[in-house]
């Protein structure tokens, strides 16, 4: 009863068994309400209650929190003119005015990480990506308001607070978990290094090398998520892109941007020092349609606020 008379923001976070989790009509009602309004904070994996593991523990305490203020600092923006808001606590529990909510009521949907794809149990196709730039771009969005869910493969670095967190593997992983949250989303930002190829047949048993100087390896193309987003793309929906290039920077990027049917392309040199892989600083130039903006070398952090200024440009 108090849920159906509240006006207030609503969140829920739920814990239960995996089965039950993963059950089509508890996913069928997690989604009616979040078609009502209603805010999630997904379980994570861990050990549950019953003793196994998997999908279903309630998110950490602190994140919950952090995805609450988040939510409510967008209320404050909101709030009617000549009523006070409520405060807001900060991260050591005092209250204090936040940071402008300038993405309150987007839902952010972000890629993150690298993928692996297996050859064998032993060995994988993977590439150098360490998450560094997506997991910043998702921690400036979540400060400035905005819902945001982190598809994250395989990251060298823990993600921030106040983000739901999905984890993939590999390039199909990633793909149906992109499809399934896609409809939720008012913002989708391809930042993960989703490998383009796959072993067509993975082995089953650790290949050995039998006196072999060479062997050949047969490769399947993977879902490109960046077109299959675009081909889905509903109403409203920007859609953002990276392109990590060694040379034509811009040019290959613009390429990208009119054969995925993108809004925003983020394009780094990353032969360049300070830019590319497993460092904490980049240097890129954002590029839209109708223009291109080069940037010196500056932290992630920072540059996940120049791509959100050029989002939320593109927005108005």
């Amino acid at each position: 009863s108090t849920y159906l008379a509240t006006t207030a923001p609503v969140m829920i976070a739920p814990a239960m068994n995996t089965t039950m989790w993963e059950q089509p009509a508890t996913q069928r009602n997690v989604e009616r309400l979040r078609v009502d309004g209603v805010h999630f904070v997904e379980p994570v994996a861990g050990e549950l209650a019953c003793k196994t593991v998997g999908t279903g523990k309630l998110e950490d305490v602190e994140n919950i929190v952090r995805q609450a203020l988040n939510l409510l600092s967008g209320e404050r923006k909101n709030h009617p003119v000549g009523e006070t808001p409520p405060p807001l606590l900060s991260k050591e529990g005092s209250f204090e005015p936040q940071c402008e909510a300038d993405l309150a009521g987007e839902r952010l949907l972000i890629t993150v990480g690298g993928t692996r794809e297996a050859i064998d149990p032993v060995r994988f196709i993977s590439n150098h990506s360490s998450g560094k730039m997506g997991f910043a771009v998702a921690e400036a969005a979540a400060a400035r308001g905005a819902e945001v869910t982190v598809v994250a493969g395989v990251t060298s670095v823990e993600p921030p607070t106040g983000v739901n967190v999905i984890r993939a593997v590999t390039a199909d992983e990633m793909h149906a978990a992109v499809m399934r949250e896609l409809p939720n989303a008012t913002i989708f930002v391809g930042a993960a290094a989703v490998a383009d190829y796959a072993p067509a047949n993975a082995a089953n048993a650790k290949i050995k090398k039998d006196g072999r100087d060479a062997m050949t390896l047969e490769l399947k193309k993977t879902p490109d998520i960046l077109i299959e987003v675009s081909r889905n793309r509903h109403d409203g929906l920007l859609v953002v892109g990276f392109a990590a290039e060694t040379n034509d920077v811009v040019e290959y990027a613009r390429s990208k941007m009119a054969k995925k049917g993108l809004d925003l392309v983020v394009a780094n040199d990353i032969t360049k020092e300070g830019a590319g892989f497993e460092v904490d600083t980049n240097i890129a130039t954002i590029i839209s349609r109708a223009a291109e903006t080069d940037l010196p070398l500056m932290s992630k952090r920072d540059l996940a606020d120049k791509i959100l200024d050029a989002v939320i440009a593109l927005r108005n």
